[in-house]
């Protein structure tokens, strides 16, 4: 298979990179707050996760994952969901090495995730 050389790669509309779709588990460190969630696209340039009830603001955040992390800013935050932004662009072995994890373990769907999310409301854990 011959891959393009990645200085040939031109970004398609907004995107300057590749978007990698996952479900993997992740922690979401802000100022205020620490957030488990689903690791849910990742590229070089920045992240979407997402966590039923998902209550957190844009502003800096590190993002954490299968031994990985990255400091970013929260951009855009939307029902469940949250976009993060990468100050410096991960290492592209990173976003191979997630996919591998991901095809290995991936999580549960988003009906597992939402009964998960209402144990643990019910028994305080929210």
């Amino acid at each position: 298979m011959i891959r393009p050389d990645p200085s040939e790669l031109v970004a398609v509309g907004k995107r300057a990179h590749a978007r990698l779709r996952v479900r993997l588990p992740a922690k979401l460190i802000t100022l205020h707050d620490e957030h488990r969630v689903a690791l849910i696209d990742l590229s070089a340039g920045g992240a979407r996760v997402g966590k039923p009830g998902l209550d957190c603001h844009t502003g800096k955040a590190l993002l954490q994952w299968a031994g990985h992390e990255a400091f970013g800013q929260i951009v855009w935050v939307r029902d469940s969901l949250a976009g993060v932004r990468f100050e410096e662009p991960i290492p592209d072995d990173w976003v191979i090495a997630t996919r591998r994890l991901a095809e290995d373990s991936p999580l549960p769907d988003d009906t597992e995730l939402h009964r998960r999310a209402a144990r643990d409301w019910v028994a305080g854990r929210v």
